[in-house]
């Protein structure tokens, strides 16, 4: 009964660590497809800024699934670049926002390659470490 008590808690422990490892993987996951999702509504708004024109804030609710946005996987940069975007837009003509549109894309474009750059190399890293530390945790308590 005893080993039983101390297998499943040993288990336990492994399955906690590894959790937590995932967890954070797919945090930098998420921030990945969020700047993808963010990019792409930034391309649609551009297409519907050079078609249509008007009243900015309806395009922006057309092109934004959810606007506001919500920053929940995002970094500090990344919030301050987006609220950038939107601080001024509609201020000028549509070929100036076009082109605005065109400067951010372009500076969310390498957002995105960072974020998944450091998925690919940190997210196999933290599942390994999450796994190995549970392992390990275990090993110390024996």
């Amino acid at each position: 009964m005893k080993l039983l008590f101390k297998v499943s808690g040993f288990l336990l422990v492994v399955l906690v660590s590894s959790a937590i490892g995932f967890l954070k993987s797919n945090a930098l996951n998420l921030r990945y497809k969020k700047l993808c999702k963010i990019h792409s509504s930034i391309a649609d708004l551009k297409e519907r800024i050079r078609l249509h024109g008007g009243e900015i804030d309806r395009l922006i609710n057309l092109s934004f699934e959810s606007y506001p946005i919500n920053y929940t996987a995002l970094e500090k940069e990344d919030i301050t670049l987006i609220e950038d975007f939107f601080k001024n837009i509609g201020m000028s003509d549509t070929k100036a926002e076009y082109e605005r549109c065109e400067l951010y894309m372009s500076l969310i474009d390498t957002k995105i390659g960072l974020a998944q750059k450091n998925y690919m190399e940190l997210g196999k890293l933290y599942k390994n470490i999450g796994f190995l530390g549970g392992i390990f945790i275990c090993i110390f308590f024996l």
